[in-house]
């Protein structure tokens, strides 16, 4: 599993798309031209996403072809959250046992 954002993808492809397509439509500048970012293609493997800029006056689109690197997705899972609960419980359950150990020991010695 791949993760961009707060998704995760089965491949590593699905992950360059969802990464690529946030990109687009954007508008970047470089010199004094301004450009809207498009994507023309994303290797099968996604290791790579060609970008097209288009610039905003006229003129001729340059194309960049970015190395990508999916990041392997580290959202919790539903088994990550029960072993944090049961940790959130136990520690509930032992302050208030000794709580009441502490409230027992001193009406005891009143």
């Amino acid at each position: 599993m791949w993760q961009v954002g707060s998704a995760c993808y089965e491949t590593e492809a699905g992950a360059a798309a969802a990464a690529a397509s946030s990109q687009v439509g954007s508008v970047v500048t470089h010199g004094s031209t301004a450009y809207v970012v498009d994507v023309s293609a994303i290797d099968s493997a996604g290791a790579s996403i060609t970008y097209v800029f288009a610039p905003i006056d006229g003129g001729t689109a340059m194309q960049l072809v970015a190395p990508y690197s999916a990041q392997p997705c580290g959202l919790l899972s539903y088994a990550d959250g029960l072993a944090l609960g049961w940790g959130v419980g136990a520690a509930w359950i032992g302050a208030f046992c000794l709580l009441t150990l502490t409230r027992a020991f001193r009406h005891g010695d009143a």
